[in-house]
C-alpha cells in the first residue's frame, strides 16, 4: 500500500508531461527513502530495489507513448529475466535518483537498465529483459510496437549482459 501514492504520483507527473520522449533517452525519478523501505537491518529491503525499478519503468513507458500504444492494442509488457546488483545500501531518510532507459531491443525482447545512484554513486543496477505479449499470451514482435508508435531508429547491439539473460530465459523454458 505504500508505494499507491508513489505510483499515482509517478503516473500523474508523467501523463501530465508536455512532450513526448524518445525512446533510448534516460528518464530520471527521484525519492526518498521511507521507513517504511527499510528492513529489519535498516537499509532498503531487497524487494524495494525491483518496485522502484518498476516505478521507473512506468514512467518511461508514458513518456515515451509506448503505454498509450500498448493499452491500444491490449499489450502487456513482461518481465522474461531480471539481474540485480546492489554496491551500495541505501537508507532512510536518504535521497536517490533512478533513471530508466531501453538499451536495445531484438526480434522478441526489449533490454532495459535501471541505475539508482545518489550523490553521484551508483548504489544499485537493475537489468530487465522484457517481451510484450497479447492479450492471448502471445508473442507480439518488438517491431510492432516501435512501428506503432512511428519508431524508425535501429537497435544499439544487444550488450553482451543482456544477452545472457536472453540465453538464461530460453533455458528456463525448455
Amino acid at each position: 500500500m505504500n508505494l499507491f501514492f508513489r505510483k499515482l504520483w509517478v503516473y500523474l507527473r508523467a501523463q501530465l508531461s508536455s512532450k513526448q520522449g524518445v525512446l533510448t533517452d534516460a528518464y530520471r525519478l527521484t525519492f526518498r527513502v521511507w521507513l517504511t523501505d527499510q528492513d529489519m537491518f535498516l537499509h532498503m529491503t531487497n524487494s524495494r530495489y525491483l518496485s522502484f525499478s518498476d516505478l521507473a519503468r512506468m514512467n518511461m513507458l508514458i513518456r515515451t507513448g509506448l503505454w498509450r500504444v500498448m493499452k491500444a492494442n491490449g499489450w502487456s509488457l513482461d518481465a522474461l529475466a531480471q539481474t540485480r546488483t546492489i554496491a551500495r545500501m541505501l537508507k532512510s531518510p536518504q535521497t536517490f535518483d533512478i533513471t530508466c532507459r531501453v538499451e536495445a531491443w531484438d526480434e522478441d525482447h526489449l533490454a532495459i537498465c535501471h541505475c539508482l545512484e545518489r550523490n553521484g554513486k551508483i548504489h544499485a543496477e537493475l537489468r530487465a529483459l522484457m517481451q510484450l505479449h497479447d492479450a492471448d499470451r502471445n508473442p507480439v514482435p518488438v517491431a510492432s510496437l516501435l512501428n506503432a508508435l512511428g519508431y524508425q531508429e535501429a537497435s544499439a547491439e544487444m550488450p553482451a549482459n543482456f544477452q545472457n539473460l536472453i540465453t538464461a530465459a530460453q533455458q528456463a523454458t525448455t
